[in-house]
């Protein structure tokens, strides 16, 4: 897979999906499957939210195998943080928080895209209205690294300004329609590695 061939062209859903504010309590929920399912979101989650997990699902039995503590529930819930999280990050220009949920190569990515808004002197706004799905669509496993590849589907509003306000991005008054496919990684064999975003599409 060329991870940063794949984020590349995916610059502008990236940038879009920049637009989120997210309020969140900790960014440790992909190190441990079961623990990070009980870590949540300060305000709890929105009743529209819908987190789809199956654990008989088939293509996850090679990924349980590895590691008995895999749960699809906490994984898809730690997954959903994350992607909150990501985004919140990269709105804000942080890649501290960047380099600990993203492999080198998306990084790198996202790192260029928020230099360059620093340099224009571009602002985001945002207005999350609700994450309608997180799920699971496909699962791969090779010697050294496992990779489950997840869907999220979201509603927002949101706008770009430029450096004297007027809107360059997005429409502050329209409701936008998101589905995103990121593809979460992590080696083989199964230690104390967190998972990490290697690849980001539209989905």
């Amino acid at each position: 897979m060329n991870e940063a061939a794949d984020a590349a062209y995916n610059i502008p859903a990236i940038i879009l999906l920049s637009f989120w504010w997210v309020f969140l309590s900790g960014l440790d929920f992909l190190s441990t499957p079961r623990e990070s399912g009980e870590q949540g979101l300060k305000g709890g989650k929105s009743k529209d939210d819908k987190t789809a997990a199956t654990d008989d699902d088939p293509r996850l039995a090679a990924i349980r195998d590895l590691d008995p503590t895999f749960d699809t529930g906490s994984f898809l819930e730690g997954a959903r943080r994350a992607y909150e999280a990501i985004l919140h990050a990269y709105a804000l220009g942080d890649l501290k928080t960047l380099r600990r949920l993203l492999s080198t190569d998306v990084l790198q990515v996202f790192s260029d895209a928020c230099a360059a808004r620093r340099e224009s002197q571009e602002t985001l706004e945002l207005m999350l209205i609700s994450i309608d799905g997180v799920e699971i669509v496909q699962a791969e496993m090779a010697a050294n690294w496992m990779e489950i590849s997840v869907r999220f589907r979201a509603q927002i509003v949101c706008a770009e300004r430029s450096a004297d306000g007027a809107v360059i991005g997005g429409d502050p008054a329209a409701v936008v329609a998101m589905a995103d496919l990121w593809t979460f990684s992590r080696p083989v064999p199964v230690d104390s590695d967190p998972w990490v975003v290697v690849a980001t599409e539209k989905g």
